[in-house]
Order: C-alpha cells, then sequence, then structure tokens
C-alpha cells in the first residue's frame, strides 16, 4: 500500500510540473498584444475574396495596377495602412521618393494577366523558396533599399496554401531609422501572389520589437473566402 501511494504522489506531482509548463509555453507567432480587425479584399479569380486580420489603425485601403514598361510584368496592388501615413502608388513609370520618416503598411500583389494552370503550387513555392534562399543580399535591396540582412525565412502552411515567408532588417545609423519587412509568397493556379508588411521608423518602440511575431500572427490569419 505505501508503495502505491508513493506511486500516486509522484504521478500527481509530476503532472502538475507538466501542468505549469505547458502553462507557460506559448506560440510566439500565434498572439499579438494589437487591437486587430478583419479586413476583406476582393481579387480577380483564381484567387476570389481574401480576408485577413489587421492592426485596427490599418484605417484606409485602396487598390491601383502598377504598370511597368513590361507589358508582362502589370501588377495589381492593394494596400491597408494608417489614414496619416502618405499614400503612395507605386509605378514603372514614375519614381516616388519614399518618406524620410514613416512607413507603415500592408500589400497585396498580384500579376494583372492571370492564368489558371494545372500545377503543383506547393512544389512550386518550395522551389522558389530555395531559389531565395541561396539569393545573395544585392538581390533583396532591390526590393528593401534599406535592408542590410535576412532576419528569417521559412516555409509555412496557412489554411490549404504553402506560403515562403521572409523577414528583412535594416538600421540606418545616420537617420536613426529602423526599417523591416515581412515578405510571403504562395502560387495559386500557378499565379503568383504575394503579401507583404513594411515598416520604417526612427521610434524603438513595442510596434519596432515586434515587427515580426505581429506580421506573422496577422498572415496566419490568412482566409480564401471564395477560392
Amino acid at each position: 500500500m505505501r508503495n502505491f501511494s508513493q506511486l500516486s504522489l509522484a504521478v500527481l506531482i509530476f503532472c502538475l510540473i507538466s501542468a505549469c509548463q505547458n502553462k507557460g509555453t506559448k506560440n510566439t507567432f500565434l498572439e499579438s498584444k494589437e487591437n486587430s480587425q478583419k479586413v476583406d479584399f476582393e481579387l480577380p479569380q483564381p484567387f476570389g475574396q481574401i480576408s485577413i486580420s489587421l492592426p485596427q489603425r490599418y484605417d484606409t485601403v485602396f487598390h491601383w495596377v502598377d504598370y511597368s514598361d513590361c507589358p508582362s510584368c502589370h501588377k495589381v496592388k492593394y494596400r491597408a495602412q494608417p489614414k496619416h501615413f502618405i499614400i503612395q502608388h507605386e509605378s514603372g513609370f514614375i519614381s516616388e521618393k519614399i518618406p524620410e520618416d514613416s512607413i507603415e503598411r500592408f500589400t497585396i500583389n498580384h500579376h494583372l494577366n492571370l492564368e489558371n494552370l494545372k500545377v503543383d503550387d506547393k512544389t512550386s513555392i518550395k522551389s522558389t523558396h530555395k531559389q531565395l534562399t541561396l539569393a545573395n543580399m544585392n538581390f533583396w535591396q532591390e526590393i528593401c533599399m534599406d535592408c542590410q540582412y535576412i532576419k528569417f525565412d521559412t516555409i509555412t502552411q496557412i489554411g490549404s496554401h504553402t506560403f515562403s515567408v521572409f523577414g528583412l532588417e535594416g538600421y540606418d545609423s545616420i537617420q536613426k531609422r529602423w526599417t523591416k519587412f515581412t515578405i510571403a509568397k504562395t502560387y495559386i493556379h500557378g499565379n503568383s501572389l504575394e503579401f507583404r508588411f513594411e515598416l520604417a521608423t526612427k521610434r524603438n518602440d513595442e510596434q519596432q520589437e515586434y515587427f515580426f511575431k505581429n506580421s506573422m500572427y496577422y498572415l496566419q490569419s490568412i482566409q480564401f473566402e471564395t477560392h
């Protein structure tokens, strides 16, 4: 009886310790301190309507076509951002000055001309991710001029879609400004679909510190409503 009681006590203590450890274990990409709201974007097929949780301060939503001198390079862009930031419509024909102080925005983009290909999208995005991991920093600085290194890269599953995700980061010691990008890409019927979070700020606050954690949290909320 004594051995049974000692065994029961040992099991109870183990369970209590395990419960405490599990309670303290958190997935840092699945939570955010920011207040968020669901934002819907209407995209053409084969994408359909896409929803994502974004910070409540992202109260301005718009879209436009970014034309280029290469017809197959035209892109449709959908953006959400706080209203107090300057509204920019990037264009392959017009060079716009990047604000020197702050940028905070979320952008979806895809090519203007879409196809409906019977391809293995999961294999395609994994191949693309591998190629991007081999790219040097000069390639990434064409996307983010002020970024100096890759913070992280990962392949993640969001719903039924596989995404390639890269985090870029840089610090300008002269302007004392942080620049951070999270770029997530997937394929749907052979068509590239990109989601991008951008931040440029001189404030060393929680928004800057938790940028990557928060952007990954929002990416995990993506839902393809009609696809």
